[in-house]
């Protein structure tokens, strides 16, 4: 069976929506250069924004751009106290680090930086990274049970991979974590009762690797001639019990995610 997120996503829509009539909240995300896989997500915020009328302003910064630049950006974004929220898009291009970077952004509405990551750990209330709250929401509202359930995550990224590990473990599931060094990946997914895809490959699980029990949340987002697709074979999905698809699957939770995180900064 595959799952779609649009009901979900326009549950939480009318949730935000109700609360930024309330209140004043404002977005804003730092694109730098034009990366072509930014533009569907991108296309996503603006889209969320717009119907659930909140504050929303893409910087779009140029290619050549230096740390140092985006840093002073950031302190100036921080210091302006109409702005709620700060997000830097990615991919980078290849002269900036978002880890160098992130640390930089107090007001972190992905939730991903030092601070809020340190919280996660430590089970304190903060900022929870959208994508891996999308991950467990989008299993939750499907009636999937995480409890001493076996979890495979393909990625390690600060983004996904490591904090929904940890948010699964919170969950009470036993974790696997994958990355480019595990050995024999394979049986690691082939064990899992649910696998979550985040490493930017497409097509890499294949029908071979997946039990017909199994339960698949492909978090991927590719290109193939020009058609997006996740990390997940279709013929995988298929002969799982139950797959998110691409699109139109946890890419649009993630986005709600992310206004969601933006309702908390403005809470605070």
């Amino acid at each position: 069976m595959i799952i779609y997120g649009k009901e979900i996503v326009a549950k939480m829509k009318q949730s935000i929506k109700e609360e930024a009539a309330k209140k004043s909240m404002k977005l804003v995300v730092i694109q730098v250069g034009d990366d072509k896989t930014s533009e569907a997500y991108i296309r996503g915020i603006k889209k969320f924004a717009d119907e659930a009328e909140v504050e929303l302003e893409i910087l779009n910064l140029p290619e050549q751009s230096s740390e140092n630049e985006l840093k002073d950006v950031i302190t100036k974004l921080n210091n302006d106290n109409s702005v709620t929220g700060i997000m830097i898009q990615t991919p980078l291009p290849k002269q900036l680090d978002i880890n160098n970077l992130i640390d930089y952004v107090e007001k972190d509405v992905e939730g991903i930086n030092n601070i809020n990551l340190g919280k996660l750990i430590s089970k304190e209330d903060g900022i929870k990274p959208s994508t891996p709250k999308a991950v467990i929401r989008m299993l939750k509202e499907h009636n999937v049970d995480l409890q001493g359930k076996k979890v495979t995550i393909i990625g390690r990224s600060k983004i996904l991979g490591h904090p929904l590990a940890v948010m699964m473990t919170n969950e009470n599931a036993t974790v696997t974590l994958c990355h480019s060094r595990t050995k024999n990946i394979e049986d690691e997914i082939r064990n899992a009762d649910i696998i979550v895809a985040a490493l930017g490959q497409a097509n890499f699980i294949t029908a071979d690797m997946v039990r017909e029990d199994a339960v698949i949340i492909d978090a991927g987002i590719n290109f193939v001639d020009g058609k997006m697709c996740g990390d997940v074979d279709e013929a995988a999905k298929n002969k799982a019990a139950m797959a998110s698809a691409v699109p139109g699957g946890v890419g649009g939770i993630t986005v709600a995610e992310l206004f969601d995180n933006l309702r908390v900064l403005s809470e605070q």
